[in-house]
């Protein structure tokens, strides 16, 4: 019998029959599926761990253990193994504390299972929860935690917002990681996968007393609109500062919109936030200018802060091959924009095959969300300089070794394509690709974070990030 066989029927021992699930089941095809369908590694078990206790008895088995495993949070990621896959979805834990408005929250439930929380408990706080209701807590905070209130309050792994984290190192331990202040400084932005140095369970985070009248929503244009909005959308970058407001920019994606079960159709699409409200929002100096160009459908109206991130509801999960980058640019121009389209378009036409996949998304931000805080070692990620994010994706339908070369080497050399002063430092650390330079990222706190990394797992256990 192998030896990997032997260790997994020892480990079962350890679990209730609720805790452990086996291909076949449908929570199994659930929460072992991946974003990025060429990550799934068809794990022999899935557990689902009920209590802290249980997973540290895992953690602890699994440290000495020669079996292949990682641990998934409750959102989007690509986390997957050969032998052993942890689900974290069972700590869904709630708890809103007004008189230090703070919230204490399980690390396996997604933003949206928040937002509903903290909306119907709080009236009238928000978190600095990501901008998509299907991200899942745990990976997204580690990893930076960026949220349309980020220019007014920064990000969800600031020290003002991310007070503490309940973690099970792999060694079994159970603690909060304010009582080893290293450790909590290196998951504050130390990046996926739960930072590679314990597995998070709960998070203490800030809320923040917020407007429930944000103007916010969708504009439609046809694609001949590109120059104007170019134009206009560079305008924009330059004349506003206000924190108040955000925008999204991005190419819209066909492929997505028919597997996810909505009506494709050609075009390009701004998501607009304003947070002073909808008059603000429709007059010129919110986006006026964008409602009033030609063939603009406007999808816009009032929303709660819930409701503004529940806009993107629906991912397609584990059905192309794909491959995401998120490099920051520092300003944004009428040709940067022209560039990234064309970049986009030549793609496609290159191999058709990459509809399945490609897009562009610019991410308009306000200069606080990166400069929020007061020095580059205060956290794990050192923040940037620039202002904005550029994040392409490349991809498509599993079946091509041609298509997945190209989609890998397309995405790497594009911010140096479509941002002339880009480096391979610009990148914010949630998505990182093996073309990647992860000390460049992380600049001077490297070091700092490799020494973190051997102290809590020795053996690489929790990933090979900082080994």
């Amino acid at each position: 019998m192998a030896a990997s066989h032997v260790r997994l029927l020892e480990l079962k021992t350890l679990l209730e029959d609720d805790e452990l699930e086996l291909p076949g089941t449908q929570l199994y095809i659930d929460e072992s599926k991946t974003w990025a369908a060429q990550r799934n590694r068809n794990p022999k078990i899935l557990i689902r761990p009920r209590s802290v206790e249980r997973l540290a008895q895992i953690l602890a088995y699994l440290n000495n253990a020669e079996l292949d495993f990682a641990v998934r949070s409750g959102g989007v990621g690509s986390s997957s193994a050969k032998d052993v896959l942890i689900s974290l979805t069972a700590f869904d834990g709630f708890e809103f504390d007004p008189s230090t408005e703070t919230i204490t929250i399980g690390a396996g439930q997604t933003w949206g299972d928040v937002d509903q929380k903290l909306e119907k408990e709080s009236g009238g706080y928000a978190a600095l929860s990501v901008r998509c209701s299907f991200v899942g807590v745990g990976g997204s905070v580690v990893a930076g935690g960026i949220s349309w209130a980020s220019s007014e309050f920064g990000l969800a792994s600031d020290p003002q917002n991310l007070l503490d984290a309940q973690v099970v190192t792999v060694d079994g331990r159970v603690l909060w990681a304010s009582s080893e202040p290293e450790l909590l400084w290196a998951l504050r932005g130390g990046g996926g996968g739960f930072a590679g140095r314990s597995v998070v369970v709960s998070l203490k985070l800030r809320v923040h007393k917020y407007t429930d009248s944000i103007y916010t929503g969708n504009i439609l244009f046809p694609n001949d609109s590109l120059a104007e909005l170019a134009k206009t959308v560079s305008e924009f970058t330059r004349r506003t500062q206000d924190p108040k407001m955000a925008m999204h920019l991005f190419c819209l994606d066909l492929a997505h919109a028919a597997l996810t079960g909505q009506n494709p159709a050609p075009g390009i699409l701004i998501v607009v936030y304003d947070a002073n409200g909808e008059a603000h929002g429709r007059s010129d100096e919110g986006f006026g200018w964008a409602l009033k160009i030609k063939g603009a459908v406007d999808n816009t109206r009032s929303m709660t802060f819930a409701e503004a991130n529940q806009q993107q509801g629906e991912v397609a999960m584990g059905m192309t091959n794909s491959w995401m980058s998120g490099a920051t640019i520092p300003h944004l121009d009428e040709e940067m924009i022209l560039r990234s389209w064309r970049w986009f378009n030549e793609l496609l036409a290159k191999d058709p095959r990459q509809s399945a996949g490609a897009f562009v998304l610019i991410e308009i931000m306000q200069p606080p969300a990166f400069s929020s805080i007061s020095s580059r070692t205060d956290t794990a990620w050192p923040h940037t300089n620039n202002r904005h994010i550029l994040q392409l994706g490349t991809g498509s339908f599993p079946g091509s070794l041609e298509s997945d070369a190209l989609s890998l080497k397309a995405l790497a050399d594009a911010p140096f394509e479509i941002s002339r002063t880009h480096t391979n430092a610009d990148y914010i650390p949630n998505f990182i690709e093996s073309f990647n330079d992860i000390e460049a990222i992380f600049g001077d706190n490297y070091p700092r974070l490799k020494e973190i990394k051997k102290r809590y797992d020795p053996k690489g256990r929790l990933g090979v990030r900082f080994a």
